[in-house]
């Protein structure tokens, strides 16, 4: 039978005299859920939970209980902050000023609280008086982990005020910087800060989107503009004192955002949480003096959840996370152990356009017959199991997207694409067509200007400083897509590239094609899942965690983060939970400035050696708006790049192409440890001099594999 309960908090009462840090018994807090492991209790004021951990006897709270801090003076209206369950982000749409009350529920001098048992946990009302602005939370206990949801169909907004996000258990992940441990956070192939590491002290506050920050893609960036980090993954944990804690996002993740937050004066506290996403802001265009926020006048219609999983090893590391994640998304399906076969990925670039006075020349610097030249080359030099994709085939050329036939005159025809088909196959290499169907140039047709584009919600068309590029709608894309499969099924291609795909998830305003970030996200499976049916194989630039069972192969994985000054170091999170499962590449080595060391990134982490070459002198393209391929030429790479592939193709490595990565270990600043599901250990060297791990000797600048005895 379901209970109810409804209470009137006044906080400035509750909170007369409270100490630094509020504590409560358990045998004060209500008794909600129970099973083998975990369980769950309310606080009297239905304001926060906590979870007992019978495995490893630790509890956790929504409130800050981290033991080091129990010593920091906290002012008053912070001692609320950290004693809410969540916090509640609000803005007045009427006033359009942007001004967003970042309001914790203990805060509220007018909450209504209610709650009500569920099936292995409990329903949460409130309601923000003073704001007329209500949310729901549901707590649950699932197995080995806590399951925390805010329903679409709880939310109120009764008057002036509107929700623009949720901040969801902010202090569950939070420590002082006495702990021991750290915060992991996706922000590229994974971070890390360190409590004790003093350069994250007074350090802004960042949100990372999940997925991508789609108005900051880089097609839309001015060359003075900062990119948004990349993050590929919902995925976020804590280690503090020898305890484990790991959120996975798992629904509304592509409209969700995950908060980093380090201590400062007012806070001495590092926290991290989940923002789940309402409202979008962008800028009022009828202000020019300053910047002034807008917000979206109707919502995210979406539903949130987050899990936080219990990790069970004593003093867990990123790799013990990355091993909780692959296990994680292997258990429920998405995705699947398969035979990886060891190979190296080579990018034929085709053609671009030079701008001229009147008309546009098209630079060709590779042909598709001499594209079977650079392959039958490359073959004869020891490269094998070719994974190869033509860029740049399109009429215009390169970057006149949304790419489409014909195919360009330059390059040659049909049948010249079908005898390099063939040729690569010959030589048991696959082929793709790299195409681009989310951005449109403003120069091509073939599209509406107006119509097909996307709309951000203050109204604007979504597009670079020249309006040069636009974005597509996700269902226009599809079209083109579609337009795309009609004349390339017709080829034996072997898969497709898509570009722009795998680094974020777009939306669209417009009016006549409103498109939410979770139905563009159905679309982007539906394009990879129709490719994969017609061709065998899907590939997308980018490594969105988003496509994973959709896509095979990934490429412009990062292997480091963003790069703020909180982060105590990049860990290869992404790649650790990974490799074995799907095929990923970093940028082509060729673009490197020091191609042995970007190889021995590429043994440390797992990926697929990639290079992007052309048959004729890249000066070609000098002039043209493709001018990071400064040095392909083929007969200038060859050697190179025959010398890097066979250390994946053969050799120990090769036979490491399927297995799963178990630990990735730091033994010292220079010096890394990657162990393997089958026993072998890689270990990389990048110092100048031979370094020693496990008593074995390493080169200068070098690796080696030790395999496990038999």
């Amino acid at each position: 039978m379901k209970k109810t309960f409804l209470v009137l908090i006044f906080c400035a009462v509750l909170l007369l005299g409270a100490p630094a840090l509020m504590e409560e018994t358990a045998e004060e807090k209500i008794l909600i859920a129970r099973n083998d492991r975990l369980s769950l209790y309310l606080s009297p004021n239905y304001c926060s939970i906590d979870i007992q951990d019978t495995l490893t006897g630790k509890t956790w709270s929504s409130t800050m209980n981290d033991e080091t801090a129990a010593g920091l003076k906290i002012i008053p209206a912070q001692q609320k902050r950290i004693t809410s369950l969540l916090a509640v982000n609000c803005t007045n749409l009427a006033t359009g000023l942007g001004v967003v009350n970042n309001i914790s529920l203990m805060a509220e001098k007018a909450l209504e609280a209610t709650y009500e048992l569920i099936e292995n946990g409990v329903r949460l009302t409130y309601y923000l008086g003073s704001y007329q602005v209500g949310v729901q939370a549901e707590i649950l206990l699932d197995g080995n982990s806590l399951v925390a949801r805010v329903p679409y169909a709880g939310i109120r907004e009764d008057g002036d005020f509107s929700l623009v996000s949720v901040d969801m258990l902010p202090f569950l992940f939070s420590a002082s910087d006495t702990a021991e441990g750290f915060f992991l956070y996706p922000d590229g192939c994974g971070a890390v800060m360190e409590f004790q590491d003093n350069a994250h002290y007074k350090e802004p506050s960042r949100l990372y989107s999940v997925f991508g920050d789609y108005a900051k893609q880089p097609a839309l960036l001015d060359m003075f503009d900062q990119e948004a980090p990349k993050v590929l993954m919902p995925v976020f944990g804590m280690n503090r004192g020898g305890y484990g804690l790991m959120a996975i996002i798992e629904e509304g993740a592509e409209t969700s955002r995950i908060s980093v937050n380090s201590s400062n004066n007012i806070i001495g506290i590092n926290y991290l949480f989940a923002n789940f996403q309402y409202r979008r802001s962008f800028s009022d265009t009828r202000v020019n003096t300053r910047d002034i926020k807008v917000f979206d006048k109707d919502d995210i219609r979406t539903d949130y959840q987050v899990r936080i999983l219990f990790l069970e090893e004593e003093n867990p590391d990123y790799s013990t996370m990355a091993c909780e994640w692959r296990d994680y998304l292997l258990k429920n399906g998405t995705v699947k152990r398969s035979a990886q076969s060891p190979a190296a990925a080579i990018d034929i670039f085709m053609n671009a356009p030079e701008e001229g006075l009147l008309f546009d020349t098209l630079r060709t610097v590779t042909t598709l017959s001499q594209a079977r030249d650079i392959l039958k080359s490359l073959n004869a030099l020891g490269v094998k199991n070719i994974r190869a994709s033509v860029k740049g085939w399109t009429r215009n050329g390169y970057g006149k997207t949304p790419d489409c036939f014909p195919l360009s005159g330059s390059i040659g025809n049909d049948g010249d694409l079908n005898n390099l088909l063939d040729t690569a196959h010959e030589l048991g290499a696959t082929l793709s067509l790299t195409a681009n169907f989310m951005e449109a140039a403003s120069d091509q047709g073939g599209y509406s200007h107006r119509n097909d584009v996307v709309y951000t919600g203050n109204h604007m068309i979504l597009t670079d400083r020249e309006e040069t590029v636009f974005l597509l709608s996700s269902d226009i894309a599809k079209e083109k897509f579609d337009q795309f499969l009609k004349k390339a099924s017709g080829f034996s291609l072997d898969a497709v590239r898509f570009e722009r795909m795998g680094q974020y998830v777009g939306y669209n305003y417009g009016a006549r094609r409103y498109t939410a970030a979770k139905e563009t996200l159905a679309i982007y499976r539906a394009m990879l899942d129709e490719a994969k049916a017609t061709f065998g194989a899907a590939e997308a630039e980018g490594g969105n965690a988003c496509l994973l069972g959709h896509a095979d192969f990934f490429t412009d994985v990062p292997y480091e983060d963003f790069g703020y000054q909180f982060t105590t170091e990049s860990v290869p999170f992404y790649q650790i939970a990974l490799h074995g499962l799907v095929e990923y590449a970093a940028k082509p080595g060729n673009l490197s400035s020091d191609l042995e060391r970007e190889v021995l990134r590429w043994v440390e982490m797992g990926y697929t050696p990639y290079f992007e070459l052309t048959y004729d002198n890249t000066e070609e393209l000098m002039y043209t708006d493709y001018q990071s391929l400064f040095s392909a030429e083929y007969t200038a790479w060859q050697d190179r790049v025959a010398w890097a592939a066979k250390q994946f193709t053969e050799g120990p490595l090769a036979e490491l192409a399927d297995q799963l990565i178990l630990r990735h270990e730091r033994v010292s600043d220079t010096l890394v440890k990657v162990t393997y599901e089958n026993g072998t250990v890689i270990y990389v060297n990048y110092a100048q001099e031979t370094d020693q791990a496990d008593g074995t000797d390493i080169p200068a600048q070098s690796w080696i594999a030790v395999k496990a005895e038999q």
